[in-house]
């Protein structure tokens, strides 16, 4: 061991700081530099070793998930053909005990190497720096990332853990793992692992394991199994093939459906629909922890996305599909959710609307679907009460004056009306009555005026009347107008008496005529029109799923009516190519004068010749009649064409879902992704991505001579990048041990900061790009317990087991100082037990949202910001500790 100076500045080029820590390192030309440099070039040296490790460990994840991909082919007995067999495929691991084992062994394999080579390398005596990080990696795993994860749910989504029960039991062994291992240092044996010991905790790996795969199974419920429901989870729907006999990604009456609902006026190439399909599918398959880890490490390096990134104009044209689909989901859920749950649309009633001229204003209907269904309209409004005028124009249409009778007696007036009946046209809004005098005419003469309900209404058809006037000496007529509502609405003509009478005091000087009762007839003006099909015959592509019939109203748009259709068979037939209506209403509001009718048609992907169906109108309303064309043709034509063109785009969709797969089939491909930002995806690279593709350059092209996964299926790819993770984690090693002697930190603060920060930060953006894109929780912190226990049981138990086993052939113990690490451990337990206090609250209150991640903001950031405080409490306690200033006995 060299003597170091106490001077940092000190420059030597015989001895010098920290040069005997490591296993490889340091460089001897390290000699001549200052302390200082030192340590900035290690910490920068480490930075750039854990982007390494990153980068090669996501060759090994794509190793592991070529590997847990694999199927296998089964024989299964046909449902429908009894005596026949299906060859069906399943996969031939499970997802709980693939994620235990290699999914762990891959995101967790830094830190198990580290701490294998850190007790190989001692001669098999223990080191703070592996157990250090494992212990750290677990607290920021716990704490940080679920803070991430719980925060970066956007407000009110929420996101739950799924397989509850598989949670609950690597939740209590990642608990347990480090509270066994509390008891194993600190009570048991004091600073000795027994063998027995060591094999304990490395058999509790497989007993984990085998745990969580019966409670995904449900074997620890107390309901009894439905083996039926088992076995319709195990089939699988035989997939397609293509020409050449290779299995498709998807069904091909996925891709016509989709390419029915993008519509085939877009000007799109058949290269972009077959990027959006793509999309679509990516976005609705099954994803694994192993590709959110992989994807993780990419974000990180400017690699190849497993995800596709679309250009911004697709994204658009995506974005509006998907919000779409949505919406039209919500219309078809049952009526009670669809009033609490449906997002409301806004649109016009019709598409046309007409008006005449004279009216001065057209009134137009926005209807709104949602929770309550609500028909917002801008109304004309009703005409004021009724109004006199003496001196207003005569307007209305009336009777001719009957012949006037004069009383014998001159000494009294005589009122009536000037004509018994009179008629006005609903658009002129009022009418005009005269009322003469006759006989005495120099004195003031009082009547009254009410007004008597026919068929026309008050208040409806037109303003009540009931007042008094008077005439003034010398004045023979009194003209009184009544209003009469204009409501756009046909009806046949109405009517409606005003009566003509005295007051009392006025029949002592004042008698009544003969016409004391007038008749007023509305005549209705309005023009409800003529209902027709805008042709009578229609052409519609089988594909197409629909057909849309333009529907008019001609010569008049008046008021509300209402028609109704049917469909009839021809030689296309109902159900079976097309959906039949036997009787629907149609409904055109005032000034509407286009409708569209759908009838949706069925494709059975069958050649066949053309079809035909006849669409028909009856039963007008509102005064409406049927024009001349009330019936119309709809022929269904194959079109082989359009559906030629999906195969070829079937072919494009195939390649670019291939290109997302991450099994490598060539070295030449592997190189070329790696000397390329994106993977050669330039077109939606970003300047992040090019910044972590030029300092990640290097290790891509040194980790592209790792063999391919598509060679001995994915096997060589696992033990040759396992060996690199090897080389670097010993690399790391001693940088970490170097770069804390140089500044001073001791190697467990360094293991619990530096080192566990490193190795979890391809987590840490594989469990929030995770928490964004998955639909639950499950892999974005339900993995994080199981790594935990993995990491003590496999991490330590197996170097443990070894050096126990090393130890007891020479009869001697296998030492392991406590001190830092049973203190950590302790700490860290703590903060397990809130932490998990927290997730549990969150799951069943609703405050929290009732799920583990997202949620309303406030809960949700106090949620987050309290893990943080954890970590920081957690770190700071074993700083504290480590250095003496909390006294602390094992």
């Amino acid at each position: 061991m060299s003597i170091e100076f106490t001077n940092l500045t000190t420059v030597s080029c015989q001895r010098f700081k920290c040069s005997g820590r490591g296993l490889i390192l340091p460089f001897g030309i390290e000699a001549c530099m200052s302390i200082q440099l030192r340590a900035v070039l290690y910490f920068i040296f480490l930075l750039y070793l854990f982007l390494g490790i990153a980068i090669i460990a996501d060759i090994f994840m794509s190793a592991i998930q070529t590997i847990t991909e694999r199927k296998q082919k089964i024989r299964y007995p046909n449902p429908e053909k009894p005596k026949e067999y299906l060859i069906v495929q399943v996969p031939i691991w499970n997802a709980t005990v693939a994620n235990l084992t290699l999914m762990a062994l891959g995101s967790s394999s830094p830190e198990i190497l580290l701490s294998i080579i850190e007790i190989v390398g001692n001669r098999f005596e223990a080191g703070e720096l592996g157990p250090g990080t494992i212990v750290g990696s677990a607290a920021y795993n716990l704490l940080m990332i679920c803070a991430l994860c719980i925060a970066s749910i956007k407000s009110p989504e929420t996101r739950k853990i799924e397989l509850y029960n598989v949670f609950l039991v690597t939740s209590f062994f990642g608990f347990f793992a480090y509270i066994w291992l509390f008891i194993v240092l600190s009570v048991i044996s004091k600073d000795v692992v027994d063998l027995w010991e060591a094999v304990i905790t490395f058999l509790m790996f497989p007993l984990v394991v085998i745990l969580a795969y019966l409670a995904e199974k449900n074997f620890f419920a107390s309901k009894k199994i439905d083996m039926e429901e088992e076995e319709r989870k195990l089939i699988l729907t035989i997939p397609e093939v293509d020409a050449a006999g290779n299995e498709r990604m998807f069904r091909r009456e996925e891709l016509l459906q989709f390419l029915r609902d993008l519509g085939q006026a877009t000007t799109l190439s058949l290269e972009d629909k077959a990027q959006l399909f793509a999309a679509k599918l990516s976005e609705s398959m099954p994803r694994t922890r192993m590709q959110y880890r992989i994807e993780g490490t990419r974000m990180l390096a400017g690699g190849k996305s497993l995800f596709p990134n679309l250009p911004e104009k697709l994204q658009e044209i995506y974005t509006t599909m998907e919000r779409r689909h949505s919406i039209e989901d919500e219309r078809q859920i049952p009526r009670i959710l669809e009033e609490v749950d449906q997002l409301p649309t806004i649109e016009f009633t019709a598409t046309a609307y007409a008006v005449m001229e004279n009216e001065q204003k057209i009134d137009v209907i926005v209807k709104r679907t949602g929770p309550i269904n609500i028909y917002q309209r801008a109304v004309k409004p009703n005409s004021s009460d009724a109004t006199i005028s003496p001196d207003h124009e005569y307007e209305s249409r009336k009777g001719a004056l009957s012949k006037i009778n004069i009383d014998d007696d001159a000494q009294m007036a005589i009122l009536e009306f000037a004509s018994s009946s009179y008629a006005v046209l609903e658009r002129e809004q009022r009418v005009t009555v005269d009322v003469v005098r006759y006989g005495v005419t120099n004195s003031v003469v009082r009547f009254r005026l009410d007004t008597i309900d026919g068929t026309a209404t008050a208040g409806e058809d037109y303003t009540k009347l009931s007042e008094e006037y008077k005439m003034e000496p010398g004045q023979q007529e009194k003209k009184v107008t009544i209003n009469v509502i204009d409501d756009n609405q046909w009806e046949p003509d109405e009517t409606f008496f005003v009566k003509l009478s005295l007051p009392d005091e006025e029949e002592t000087h004042t008698k009544l005529g003969s016409k004391t009762v007038a008749l007023v007839t509305i005549i209705n003006d309005d023009e409800p029109g003529y209902i027709e099909f805008e042709q009578t015959i229609n052409l519609v592509k089988e594909s197409a799923g629909k057909a849309e019939i333009k529907v008019l109203r001609v010569n008049g748009a008046d008021g509300r009516v209402t028609v109704h259709y049917k469909t009839e068979d021809m030689d296309a037939k109902a159900i079976q190519d097309y959906e039949h209506v036997a009787d629907k209403e149609l409904v055109f509001e005032h000034g509407e004068i286009e409708k569209v009718i759908i009838i949706p048609i069925v494709d059975d992907f069958v050649a066949e010749k053309d079809e035909s169906f006849a669409v028909e109108l009856f039963n007008p309303t509102g005064g409406a009649k049927l024009g001349k064309h009330s019936k119309i043709v709809v022929t269904i034509i194959n079109d082989d064409d359009y559906k030629t063109m999906a195969n070829k785009m079937a072919r494009l969709v195939q390649i670019d879902l291939d290109k997302l797969n991450v099994t490598k089939t060539t070295w030449g491909q592997q190189f070329r992704e790696a000397m390329n930002v994106n993977g050669g995806d330039i077109e939606t690279a970003t300047f992040g991505s090019y910044i972590g593709h030029s300092l990640s350059l290097f290790w891509k092209v040194l980790f592209a001579f790792v063999p391919p996964t598509s060679i001995a299926g994915g096997w060589l790819t696992f033990f040759v990048s396992l060996f690199f993770i090897a080389i670097l984690t010993a690399v790391v090693g001693d940088v970490a041990a170097i770069f804390g002697c140089l500044v001073g930190l001791k190697d467990s603060i360094t293991a619990i900061s530096f080192v566990a920060l490193g190795t979890s930060l391809p987590d840490t953006f594989a469990s929030m790009f995770a928490a964004k894109k998955s639909k639950t929780a499950d892999d974005a912190i339900g993995n994080v317990t199981g790594s935990n226990s993995v990491n003590v049981f496999l991490g330590l138990g197996l170097p443990w087991l070894v050096a126990a086993i090393y130890w007891e052939s020479k009869n001697l113990p296998f030492t392991v100082k406590a001190g830092d690490l049973s203190f950590s451990v302790l700490v860290f337990s703590i903060c397990c037990i809130l932490g998990m206090t927290v997730l549990t609250l969150r799951r069943f209150l609703g405050v929290f949202g009732k799920a583990e991640l997202g949620g309303p903001a406030i809960p949700k950031y106090i949620c987050s910001i309290f893990f943080v405080i954890l970590w920081i409490g957690y770190l700071t306690l074993s700083g504290l500790q480590a250095y003496g200033h909390i006294k602390w006995q094992s």
